[in-house]
């Protein structure tokens, strides 16, 4: 007999099971599955009452599928942490009793209601979808083994079910919303494509504008903008608005509200805001126009019109609205940002256009693509023959320039020279030359900027005054204006002084012409010799060169380089008589001076003609010494002597008398081979 009922409740199993099966197959709704299994369940265990409770991971709640005996259908609260709870009964069921503390709440005034003695974790692999809750048997007694297995098998098969349905699920709402989105991105394509050729910001307001109230189907619209430092939004465009000049606030509590949130807001009947009151409209809709995050303006629309009436604006036209204002914003801002580019553009060639310096600049490629009006008269060349050649063909004759431009590109940083032969013009040209890499807001290279300054007339005069005065004396005034004026300072310094001796008697016998010549072949050498060490040429008078180590230059080895100048003077004279005698003229000799101490240099004379000279008792003992001095000697004072004895070979003589000094001045003579 025992036999016979074990085979006949297996059997009751089995049909239970199959029956499941079918319910599993046929049913394509969580609520019918569900419902049937729960039904099937309790009837196979002999249970009044259970439930089938489905988990919301993203509320933390439950709810329930399907009841038996269970009134309350809302939402509920999730105890504490009951995923992880389950989990540890993930493979197997939970018996409740008072030992469950952990279950609380609102479920477990269900679990009481329901009388459940057994509680079935619906789990997929880790993740937990919900419980299978039953409450006692008909007959009180306890849930045997089999029947155990039987919930497992169960709640095995509803978990699969109810997986399945929950993937369904997904993907029939990730179609809907993947169409939504489709649908959106064309709307978005065709609008994007409409306003990207728009540059005029007033014409693209309006624009934006008509497509925002097209696609919302609104009654009305504006585009409110800020005006100008001010805290007031004005229309900048306006759709079947009657009142374009209304003036809004924008310190109303509703843009502050939008700012913060930093998204757009819907405004129904309900909600009685200032905005609307001011505007006269009740149903509302704003999304700011945001450029990064800077907001440009606000998109307001009014009245969205079906064919049932006036309805309120969903999210989801809050979303289509903002993404349109984004859309919007990106043109706007690339709008203003051409107007502003070609207002600086305007304003930066009024500019170079103004100014005496040629700017050349060249793209990537080293093409030429803007010269301004300078640079066309510098080069002696216009547009034509300019645009579009690269730098290679334009400065062909001038590789100096070639190759701070190469060296620009290799390098990205300036480069610069001065006083430069510009072959390109003309022999007689010159320029100075800055090359700059052209760098673009987002730091990249994008060309180079060439300037050239024609200082071909200021270089004449240079070079000019060089002939006259000393190139210390020419880069001191051109650098320090104030050394134009008159005036002078006390400084140490060395005078050389230089007198060809015997040269009146000698003049008699010459020549006019050869009297010139021999005083210039005699002054050239001796002044390259000068400048080559760093001396000013103060003055020639007649035979006699007076030059000055100090003024206005000054270095701890004045002194050192007057000496090896006077030595080299001598050497020069001595490789000078070779050559005149070889032409049977007659030999030159000369006498030198060098003296050292406290002089006022400056400029001296009148507004109209000034000379750059140092005046003083050590001039005149200088010149003192050189007319003491026979040819080929190079006498010195005590001062010179002190500082280069450790340097050169001297002979002390005999103290002089000079004119002015009360007692004798010590005088040495330096030894020389020249």
């Amino acid at each position: 007999m025992v036999e016979v009922n074990a085979l006949d409740q297996l059997e009751y199993y089995l049909t239970s099971l199959d029956e499941l099966g079918e319910i599993l197959i046929d049913a394509d709704q969580s609520a019918s599955v569900s419902k049937g299994v729960l039904r099937l369940t309790l009837g196979t265990v002999m249970a009044s009452k259970g439930a089938i409770f489905l988990y919301h991971h993203e509320g933390d709640q439950l709810s329930i599928l399907a009841a038996q005996g269970l009134k309350k259908e809302a939402p509920l609260s999730s105890p504490r942490n009951l995923s992880g709870q389950c989990l540890k009964h993930r493979y197997s069921h939970i018996e409740l009793d008072e030992n469950q503390s952990w279950i609380t709440g609102e479920l477990k005034k269900c679990i009481l209601e329901l009388g459940a003695k057994i509680l079935v974790p619906l789990f997929h692999k880790d993740r937990l979808l919900g419980l299978l809750c039953v409450g006692k048997k008909f007959m009180g007694e306890s849930y045997t083994s089999a029947e155990i297995k039987i919930l497992k098998i169960v709640a095995n098969h509803l978990t699969k079910a109810l997986y399945n349905y929950e993937l369904i699920q997904n993907v029939d709402e990730k179609g809907k919303q993947l169409n939504l989105k489709l649908l959106e991105l064309e709307t978005l394509f065709d609008i994007s494509v409409a306003i990207s050729s728009v540059l005029d910001v007033d014409e693209l307001g309006e624009e934006i504008l008509w497509r925002s109230v097209g696609i919302l189907n609104a009654s009305k619209g504006m585009m409110l903008m800020p005006k100008e430092n001010s805290p007031i939004l004005e229309p900048n465009s306006s759709f079947n608005w009657e009142d374009t000049d209304v003036l809004i606030s924008k310190k109303l509590t509703i843009f502050k509200k939008i700012d913060d949130i930093k998204s757009g807001i819907i405004l129904t009947p309900e909600d009685k805001n200032s905005l609307q009151k001011k505007l006269g409209e009740h149903h509302i809709i704003i999304a700011p126009i945001r450029a990064k995050d800077n907001i440009l303006g606000y998109m307001v629309l009014c009245n969205k019109e079906t064919r049932h009436g006036v309805e309120a604006f969903t999210q989801t036209d809050l979303d289509l609205l903002s993404a349109l204002c984004n859309q919007g914003a990106v043109a706007l801002d690339n709008a203003r940002l051409f107007k502003d580019i070609t207002e600086a553009k305007q304003f930066n060639e009024s500019i170079l256009g103004s100014i005496a310096t040629g700017v050349i600049t060249l793209d990537p490629l080293g093409e030429i693509d803007s010269i301004n009006q300078a640079g066309m008269n510098i080069l002696k060349m216009n547009s034509d023959e300019t645009i579009g050649n690269h730098y290679m063909y334009l400065f062909e004759k001038d590789m100096e320039i070639i190759g701070l431009i190469q060296m620009t590109e290799m390098e990205n940083k300036i480069h610069s020279e001065i006083n430069m032969s510009f072959l390109t013009v003309s022999k007689e040209a010159v320029v100075n030359v800055s090359v700059a890499p052209r760098i673009d807001p987002g730091g990249s290279v994008r060309g180079l900027v060439i300037a050239i300054e024609d200082i071909t007339d200021v270089s004449k005069v240079k070079n000019t005054f060089k002939r006259y005065v000393s190139k210390q004396v020419v880069d001191e005034l051109l650098n320090d204006d104030a050394k134009l004026n008159l005036g002078g300072e006390e400084r140490e310094v060395t005078i050389l002084f230089s007198d060809i001796r015997g040269f009146t008697s000698m003049s008699e016998n010459m020549s006019p012409e050869n009297v010139v010549s021999t005083l210039n072949e005699y002054f050239s050498d001796m002044i390259d010799i000068v400048f080559k060490y760093n001396g000013t040429l103060d003055k020639i008078i007649g035979d006699e060169l007076m030059i000055v180590y100090g003024a206005p230059i000054s270095a701890k080895d004045d002194t050192q380089r007057a000496v090896t100048t006077a030595v080299e003077m001598q050497k020069q004279i001595t490789r000078l008589n070779k050559k005149r005698i070889k032409r049977k003229d007659i030999p030159i000799s000369a006498g030198i001076g060098i003296n050292r101490g406290i002089v006022v240099s400056g400029n001296i004379g009148s507004r109209d003609m000034m000379d750059y000279t140092v005046i003083g008792d050590t001039v005149n003992l200088g010149a003192r010494l050189c007319s003491a001095a026979g040819p080929g000697e190079i006498l010195v004072s005590s001062a010179v002597w002190k500082e280069t004895q450790k340097h050169c070979s001297y002979k002390e003589l005999e103290p002089i008398k000079v004119k002015g000094k009360k007692n004798k001045v010590g005088v040495y003579r330096i030894e020389h081979d020249g």
